[in-house]
């Protein structure tokens, strides 16, 4: 049973009950900077044989549409994407990912959280920084799952987002046990 049964399938229209809050679409200036940041990552793993990255909330398509397109020593990934909107209900999702980069739904984070953490090896969210750790099970979560990697934090106005809290683009990673990277979102990008 998927957790969005009720909202039907098709546009806001169509499924009255998809929160208006959940649609906050991120710019696309905002998405491909977050992309810049992991494409060593994933030419790292396109070298290492194969690779598979999933928008599972492609909105508008600011991520999914902007994935880098390469091909390395004749190897290529695959880009797939899961739109509520479209009828494609990322909680339907039954493959393996290597990648998830996306903006997600934060009325329903942490069952959304949990699916990514089932799915994907490495996860990659422009979450509000609270979002993550504002609860004791969450953090069980992200811990029993690898850890963090990187956040990269950023404004959340920066982001367009419609609340006053600094946003982060956080890195997670299935068995990993490093140190966590926090930095600024580094200032020299400009809105494009």
């Amino acid at each position: 049973m998927s957790l969005h049964e009720n909202f039907g399938s098709g546009n806001t229209d169509a499924n009255p009950d998809l929160k208006p809050n959940d649609m906050v679409p991120t710019p696309r200036h905002i998405a491909r900077q977050m992309i810049d940041f992991f494409t060593p990552a994933l030419r790292t793993a396109v070298l290492n044989g194969k690779l598979t990255v999933l928008d599972p909330c492609r909105g508008t398509g600011a991520f999914y549409d902007q994935f880098p397109d390469f091909t390395l020593y004749g190897v290529h990934y695959n880009k797939e994407w899961c739109e509520i909107t479209e009828g494609r209900d990322f909680f339907d999702w039954p493959y393996k990912v290597d990648w998830i980069i996306t903006n997600p739904p934060y009325s329903i984070f942490p069952q959304f959280l949990e699916k990514c953490f089932e799915v994907a090896d490495n996860v990659a969210l422009l979450i509000p920084l609270a979002k993550l750790v504002s609860s004791l099970k969450r953090i069980n979560m992200v811990m029993d799952y690898g850890g963090i990697v990187s956040m990269r934090i950023i404004g959340a106005s920066k982001c367009g987002f419609p609340f006053g809290f600094p946003a982060a683009a956080i890195h997670m990673k299935r068995g990993y046990d490093g140190n966590t990277a926090i930095e600024m979102w580094p200032p020299t990008y400009e809105e494009e």
